[in-house]
């Protein structure tokens, strides 16, 4: 099959880069990166969670949505011609669904970019939001929320 596939999108061009991982275990296991490290995995509900036991998927989501949301931001912000430094911090919270077995996440996105006023970091934030893959990937509805805070270093 080729890589480059038709979706409800419209055409799909070549893969740039691939990730892979694979658990074991679930949240009492662990999750490797193909060619890279392994780390443990933990359940947010183990009452004997400690330090060291791993990461939650909530945990991984925050770190993916975070990481790759700043780094959009930073691009939409040189792109702007600001050198400002910019923070986004994810909360995802875990939720019973109410009509069906199971759970939800509900991830919140809270941007801050130093020296803006809010207006204009909402603009810029809302702009990283509308490129960055990750956000893309939560963006049904419902699914993930966007607010803009004041930037204080060292937070």
């Amino acid at each position: 099959m080729s890589t480059a596939q038709k979706s409800e999108s419209g055409p799909r061009t070549s893969a740039l880069y691939i990730a892979r991982a694979e658990n074991q275990g679930g949240t009492d296991g662990t999750v490797q990166v193909e060619n890279g490290p392994v780390l443990g995995t933990a359940s947010p509900a183990d009452p004997h969670r400690g330090p060291d036991s791993g990461f939650d998927p909530e945990q991984f989501v925050a770190m993916a949505w975070s990481t790759c949301l700043n780094a959009t931001l930073e691009k939409v912000l040189d792109e702007h011609g600001l050198e400002n430094d910019s923070r986004v911090r994810v909360e995802v919270e875990l939720h019973r669904e109410a009509e069906a077995p199971g759970y939800r996440f509900e991830p919140t996105a809270v941007v801050a970019i130093e020296g803006l006023e809010e207006d204009r970091a909402r603009e810029l934030a809302d702009e990283a939001h509308a490129r960055c893959p990750v956000s893309k990937l939560l963006s049904g509805p419902d699914v993930s929320t966007m607010r803009v805070e004041e930037f204080s270093a060292g937070a």
